[in-house]
């Protein structure tokens, strides 16, 4: 019989992740989806095989250095790690991971839309229409 991992998630995700996550491992998530705080973060890292941060969270030296013995994974939702102490989570033995691509197109697609609202001044016609300033 397989043990299924246990999963700490701070954040919401997406749902098709979570019920991934539900179906395969034995996953405890944020309801709340609020920033885990110092103590939350060190009490998930206590009991989980595996921690999904995101970048709102202070994953730092304190919090890893309170990890139990089956932490083994530290699998950011985000591109950066800068959040993380990744020098501690080396002396620990934990190996940490990111998602690096998962921003590009979001990236490119608010790049564009800010192009085409600044040269058709979207912004200004927008605020004419709440104003009922718009004739037409």
């Amino acid at each position: 019989m397989n043990k299924k991992a246990k999963i700490a998630v701070t954040r919401k995700l997406p749902a098709t992740v979570e019920t991934q996550l539900e179906e395969l491992s034995d996953a405890k998530f944020n309801l709340d989806d609020t920033p885990y705080s110092e103590p939350q973060l060190i009490r998930a890292v206590s009991w989980a095989d595996i921690l999904i941060p995101t970048v709102t969270d202070q994953v730092n030296a304190k919090v890893i250095n309170a990890a139990g013995p089956n932490l083994k994974l530290i699998a950011n939702f985000g591109v950066g790690v800068n959040h993380i102490d990744l020098e501690a989570a080396e002396a620990k033995g934990i190996q940490v991971s990111n998602t690096p691509d998962v921003l590009t197109e979001d990236t490119a697609d608010l790049a564009m839309g800010s192009f085409i609202m600044a040269s058709r001044r979207f912004g200004e016609c927008e605020r004419m229409v709440r104003a009922g300033a718009w004739t037409g």
